[in-house]
């Protein structure tokens, strides 16, 4: 039966492999705005770093960071420029030198902060495996995968994404909606 970790429970899981889902990576590394869950994961990550447990992404993670990171950097160009997203396009914006220091600085902070800290873990899919992907559910595709990856290797999910709640894999989380039932 899979367990609901609560962040204050982060001992309970020494010894524990950790699979990073994006949006707490996005927490630690970017400014969102988001203080309590920046703070709560900031703490949470540091207590895990204390304790040795091994962390894990993999490559549909780090792509979501990245498309996430330059979406988030074109929003704040596009206000600190008084644009509006009809006159200067987001591939407009990937393409300006303003979009690629961006690119560089994002790409810096993932190879540096992240990939020299976790372990990435992926997956060859087949066609019968994505498959059986293919069913109409709470979560998206790339979600689906992380269950996969988690379930397989024994992964405690660490997430913010209430979507992950009524997976059959064990999960930290500070988002009260994951432990309701």
């Amino acid at each position: 039966m899979a367990k609901k970790f609560k962040l204050a429970e982060v001992s309970d899981l020494k010894d524990r492999s950790v699979f990073f889902d994006a949006n707490v990576l996005i927490y630690l590394f970017w400014p969102t705005g988001r203080q309590t869950f920046e703070t709560n994961y900031a703490n949470a990550f540091a207590r895990l770093l204390r304790q040795q447990n091994t962390f894990f992404v993999d490559f549909s993670v780090i792509s979501e960071i990245i498309n996430r990171a330059i979406q988030t950097e074109y929003s704040k160009y596009l206000l600190t420029h008084s644009l509006n997203k009809n006159k200067f396009k987001y591939k407009d914006y990937r393409k300006s030198a303003d979009g690629q220091e961006a690119l560089k600085d994002i790409y810096l902070i993932v190879e540096q902060q992240i990939l020299n800290r976790f372990k990435v873990k992926g997956k060859t899919y087949t066609v019968d495996t994505l498959k059986k992907l293919l069913i109409v559910d709470d979560l998206d595709f790339v979600d689906k995968s992380i269950v996969d990856i988690c379930r397989e290797n024994n992964f405690v999910l660490l997430t913010n994404d209430k979507d992950f709640k009524d997976t059959n894999i064990d999960i930290l989380s500070c988002n009260k909606h994951i432990f309701r039932a």
